[in-house]
C-alpha cells in the first residue's frame, strides 16, 4: 500500500501542521473557557439567591444558567475525547461510542448545514479495542461525510449493528457515489484535493485503526449514495 501513497505537497504539510497545532493549543483554551464558566456559574447561582428579583432578571439568569451548562458538558465531551487512553484495549461498547462521538460533532455540523441522524439499533456491539482510537475512527467518517455535505441542508445517517460474529458501524450521506472513488478515497495526499482538504487522511487513518483491530473499512459499492463500513470483530 506505501508505494501507492503520493508524496504531499508543501501546501498539505501546512495545513496538517496546522491542525497539530491546533490540538496543542485546545488544551490550554479548554482549560481557560472552563474556569470562566465556573465563575459565570457560581456567580448566576448567588444572584437567583437573591430575593425579589424581577421576571426578566430571573428568565435572564435562568437562560444564563442553561447555556453555561450547556457549554461546560460539550467541554467535557472533548476533553474526555484528547485524554482518552491510547494504549489501553478493554471491552467496548460501540453504540455508547458511537452515540459519544455523534454527540461531539452536532453542534459543528449543525453550524455546517448538517444533521446528523444516529440508528443504534438493539444489538449489545460488544468489541475488544481501544475505545479513543475507535472513537477517533468514527468522528473521521462523520467529518467526512459532514465536509462533503456542507452547507446542502442534507442528513447524515450513522447506524450501528451486529452481523454474525461482526460490529457494524456505517455512515451514509445522500451524496451520489462517484466513479473510481473507492480506489481514490484513501489516499491521504490527493493532489486533487484543496490544500486544506485532509479527508483522505482522515479516511486512511480511520481504516488503519480498523485493520489494527482486526476489522475493515470500506467504501458500500452496492449503495448509490457514499456510505462507509467499518467492520470489526466481536469480542476482539
Amino acid at each position: 500500500m506505501a508505494d501507492s501513497i503520493a508524496a504531499p505537497t508543501g501546501e498539505v504539510l501546512v495545513a496538517l501542521s496546522r491542525s497539530v497545532t491546533t490540538g496543542r493549543l485546545l488544551s490550554g483554551v479548554v482549560h481557560e473557557v472552563n474556569n470562566a464558566l465556573l465563575v459565570i456559574s457560581g456567580t448566576v447561582e448567588l444572584l437567583e439567591g437573591q430575593p425579589d428579583l424581577p421576571d426578566a432578571v430571573v428568565r435572564g439568569l435562568e437562560r444564563l444558567r442553561r447555556q453555561s451548562a450547556r457549554a461546560a458538558s460539550a467541554l467535557s465531551d472533548v476533553t474526555s475525547f484528547t485524554q482518552a487512553s491510547l494504549q489501553d484495549k478493554t471491552d467496548v461498547q460501540l453504540r455508547e461510542l458511537t452515540q459519544a462521538a455523534v454527540d461531539l460533532r452536532r453542534f459543528a455540523a449543525t453550524r455546517a448545514g448538517v444533521s446528523l441522524q444516529f440508528e443504534p439499533g438493539t444489538d449489545p456491539c460488544l468489541v475488544r479495542g481501544n475505545s479513543g482510537y475507535l472513537e477517533q475512527a468514527i468522528l473521521n467518517l462523520i467529518i467526512n461525510a459532514e465536509t462533503g455535505m456542507r452547507g446542502t441542508k442534507r442528513k447524515v445517517v450513522i447506524d450501528v449493528s451486529m452481523q454474525d460474529n461482526w460490529a457494524i458501524i456505517r455512515v451514509s450521506d445522500e451524496r451520489p457515489r462517484s466513479p473510481g472513488l473507492a480506489e481514490d478515497a484513501f489516499q491521504p495526499f490527493d493532489h486533487s484535493r484543496p490544500a486544506a482538504d485532509i479527508s483522505g487522511l482522515a479516511l486512511f487513518a480511520a481504516r488503519a485503526i480498523a485493520e489494527a483491530h482486526g476489522g475493515t473499512l470500506q467504501l458500500d459499492e452496492q449503495n448509490a449514495s457514499t456510505s462507509y463500513v467499518i467492520r470489526v470483530p466481536k469480542g476482539y
